[in-house]
């Protein structure tokens, strides 16, 4: 039985620093007081930029873009590990890289096909499996493919855009006929005037 936990510590221990390297890391963000509690732009790993990131009634509160009377829903949290590095941003007032940070992992999570002639569907990426963003697929009139990038989302490291460009035309490439599912996407909601 000895043997068994001693084997299992050791792969614990190996494993560990390996789950944990494909982690978004923040790599800074200086929070400033709102009337409804503390705003800031995240810096995360890839030179990621998260811009307007909230902490409203002890909660943190994701950016969303606004567009012709709809709000959409188009960067979100999937990790209780990187909502807890917010968390605690936000109680510090300030936040820095803790070491290098790598650059993140791309997966696509989505792809949702629309009707638009120029924007042709939606594809979301997961962001190393802690955030994920939904990019609008614009088609040219020459067929060429390019990433609309939500309002509140910047990437300044040149390497991760073409990696970004090249995961949104895969994956909407690759989509079956009928991609519909479960939403992870921008979700439309109607806003009152």
């Amino acid at each position: 039985m000895k043997k068994l936990d001693l084997a299992g510590l050791v792969l614990a221990v190996i494993l560990l620093p390996v789950m944990n390297a494909a982690a978004l890391e923040i790599i800074s963000a200086f929070p400033a007081g709102t009337e409804s509690g503390k705003k800031a732009d995240f810096v995360f790993s890839g030179s990621v930029t998260v811009k307007g990131i909230a902490f409203e009634k002890g909660g943190i509160v994701m950016p969303v873009t606004e567009n012709k009377g709809r709000t959409y829903m188009d960067i979100k949290l999937l990790s209780k590990t990187l909502y807890a590095k917010l968390e605690s941003c936000f109680s510090k007032d300030k936040c820095a890289a803790g070491g290098p940070a790598l650059m993140p992992k791309l997966s696509v999570s989505e792809v949702r096909k629309l009707k638009s002639p120029k924007r042709v569907a939606n594809v979301s990426l997961a962001f190393d499996g802690d955030l994920v963003v939904t990019f609008g697929v614009i088609k040219k009139a020459s067929g060429e493919i390019w990433a609309a990038y939500p309002d509140n989302f910047e990437v300044q490291n040149d390497e991760l855009k073409g990696l970004i460009e090249k995961e949104v035309a895969e994956g909407f490439k690759n989509a079956p006929p009928e991609s519909k599912k479960k939403s992870s996407g921008p979700v439309p909601h109607k806003t009152s005037k």
